[in-house]
């Protein structure tokens, strides 16, 4: 049996992940915005991405989630997944997601086959969706720019 121990909870660390999601409705209001400049859907939002077993770890830029979150299986009512850890093989999974002004985690609802589907085609610009999850997932660049800029760009503008 596998188990899992929470570490201490650390603001610091979840500094980007506050300010991205007090700041969601501007952000989701101007995603076409963020979509067409490449500065700002390559922003990396510490905190987001996903951690699989034989996998490891990809990022998940600010362009991947605004995406992910226009699939139903990213976003749920008002729960806002944004990181994803687990086992593509058993299927297990833990979905780290912003509900309410608080953060939540799900265990193996929904699967990590369910949520790697779309973050796959996603992250490799996909036209389709393929029948499998090939690797390595590519290197990307991330922006020199971060979420506090991005949210002060936007309220300029």
């Amino acid at each position: 049996m596998i188990q899992f121990f929470a570490a201490p909870f650390d603001s610091l660390k979840h500094e980007e992940i506050y300010v991205c999601f007090n700041n969601i409705d501007m952000i989701l209001n101007n995603s076409e915005i963020i979509l067409q400049n490449e500065q700002y859907k390559n922003i990396r939002i510490k905190g987001t991405g996903i951690d699989g077993i034989y996998i490891g770890h990809i990022d998940l830029l600010l362009g991947d989630l605004i995406t992910l979150w226009n699939n139903a299986k990213w976003r749920d009512d008002q729960k806002f997944y944004y990181h994803l850890g687990g086992s593509p093989l058993s299927g297990m999974s833990f979905c780290t997601y912003w509900l309410n002004g608080k953060i939540g985690c799900d265990r193996n609802k929904p699967s990590f086959g369910t949520l790697l589907e779309p973050a796959n085609k996603v992250i490799k610009n996909l036209n389709e969706q393929p029948n499998y999850i090939t690797l390595p997932f590519p290197k990307r660049t991330h922006s020199n720019l971060n979420i506090n800029d991005l949210i002060e760009i936007l309220k300029d503008s």
